[in-house]
């Protein structure tokens, strides 16, 4: 593969990545590689060689006499994911209400409080990066590397999980509270009611996830 080539194949698995993770293609949407050639502005080779790189980390299935379709998420996947974010978040949080320094819990609380003023709606790539952040602090203060990074390689399928929970009314401004109450159990250095508020905010997405159906649009 030429330099050429392998850049329009990872400009082309990029792009069918982050549609997939924004939902601009939906779970169980199938996908066609005349239509994303059309979308992305690129030929049908690199998308080809995007679809199988994708396949290959899980993100699309592709079934023989039928097609290639975004994956699904089902409640399993998210129960497990939650299962292990519960465990591995709440220790990052107990540790981290420990070791967490002034500048660290400043940046946060300003941050929280500039979202607050304005509210949720209206600014959801804001919340997104706010909360990115707060977890992405949080593993990093925390002390742990390896928890740190296997939370670093589940970060995509969490974003996927969040942006599917915004569908939710009302999902989004509860998420800001709850991570607020971890702050605030952060900024008195009370360990043990970060740990317990982050298991509520972790279980409270995994609950509301079971309650939505996120389709592929109709053709």
């Amino acid at each position: 593969m030429t330099f050429l080539n392998h850049k329009a194949s990872f400009e082309a698995y990029e792009k069918i990545k982050r549609g997939i993770l924004d939902l601009r293609y939906r779970p169980g949407e199938k996908l066609s590689e005349t239509r994303l050639a059309e979308d992305l502005n690129l030929g049908r080779s690199p998308i080809r060689t995007a679809l199988t790189r994708l396949a290959g980390e899980g993100w699309i299935k592709v079934l023989p006499q039928s097609g290639t379709f975004v994956r699904e998420l089902s409640p399993q996947d998210v129960t497990d994911l939650a299962e292990l974010r519960l465990l591995l978040e709440a220790h990052a949080a107990q540790r981290a209400a420990e070791r967490i320094g002034p500048d660290d819990l400043n940046l946060l609380r300003t941050e929280f409080e500039s979202l607050k003023a304005k509210g949720v709606d209206g600014h959801f790539d804001e919340f997104l990066r706010l909360d990115d952040r707060f977890h992405t602090t949080l593993h990093r203060v925390a002390g742990n590397q390896r928890v740190a990074e296997i939370l670093q390689n589940l970060r995509d399928q969490i974003h996927w999980i969040r942006v599917v929970n915004a569908i939710v009314p009302g999902r989004v401004a509860e998420s800001l509270k709850e991570m607020d109450r971890v702050l605030f159990a952060l900024e008195r250095r009370d360990g043990e009611e970060a740990a317990k508020a982050m298991r509520q905010h972790i279980g409270n997405i995994a609950n509301s996830f079971a309650t939505i159906s996120v389709e592929a649009p109709q053709p």
